[in-house]
């Protein structure tokens, strides 16, 4: 562990991802296994090699459903798409009803059932590939799902997200403040912050400036710079 690190306690290390290809799987095993995260994000449609899953388990890290607007995973993504490519694509689907909240409903129940056909339980909490969950409708989605399966943990911030300059977090922000009051309502938990790891640019000032309360760091080792800042830092 880096020796900036005075507050580890306070940091909840989630990775995101888990099954979207190879190199994420494997990168993220590596992680796991030398108890760098303290949560994983599953996508239960995702490719897995022999042995994949019940070395996570073994891990002892938490496991979350990370929900998605489709089970198929695009063969020909980039690592780092653009947000407002991503923003209008997304859009044009669920303005013309191809992903209303009643569809996703649906889809993430099949999600859900995915997910305990591969573990053998239900997941310890709930968020979504891209942060869809924190459209209003799909969050509202999301709490039902999390309070009929009796999942406690979302991602969603309690105090807040951390400010950063990225176009990604401003989207965020704004989306939050129209949620909060449903998460209040919800009694479910919840980290006090929340950051991707990208929106951090100096990774010492951040450690050494932690806010008062737990706050989850999310990253994707898929990605290598992500997976180097992780093998240095944690």
């Amino acid at each position: 562990m880096n020796e900036t690190i005075t507050n580890r306690k306070n940091l909840i290390i989630s990775a995101d991802d888990f099954g979207i290809s190879p190199l994420a799987n494997e990168n993220i095993l590596a992680l796991a296994e030398t108890g760098k995260l303290d949560r994983v994000a599953v996508m239960p449609y995702g490719s897995f090699a022999t042995g994949e899953i019940e070395k996570l388990l073994a891990s002892g890290v938490k496991l979350d459903l990370h929900l998605d607007c489709e089970q198929e995973i695009q063969k020909e993504r980039k690592l780092k798409s653009g947000v407002i490519t991503r923003s209008i694509l997304f859009f044009i689907k669920y303005f013309f009803g191809k992903i209303s909240a009643p569809v996703m409903e649906l889809e993430w129940e099949k999600q859900l059932e995915k997910f305990y056909q591969l573990f053998g339980r239900y997941p310890d909490g709930l968020n979504s590939h891209q942060h869809i969950h924190f459209l209003p409708a799909y969050f509202k989605v999301m709490l039902r799902m999390a309070q009929k399966n009796n999942i406690r943990f979302v991602r969603f911030g309690k105090k807040g997200l951390i400010k950063s300059a990225s176009k990604v977090y401003q989207i965020l922000k704004w989306l939050r403040k129209k949620d909060a009051n449903l998460f209040i309502a919800s009694s479910l938990d919840s980290s006090d912050y929340v950051i991707s790891l990208d929106w951090i640019k100096n990774m010492d000032k951040f450690l050494q400036h932690l806010p008062t309360g737990t706050t989850e760091v999310v990253c994707h080792p898929e990605r290598a710079e992500e997976f180097k800042l992780m093998q240095k830092y944690f």
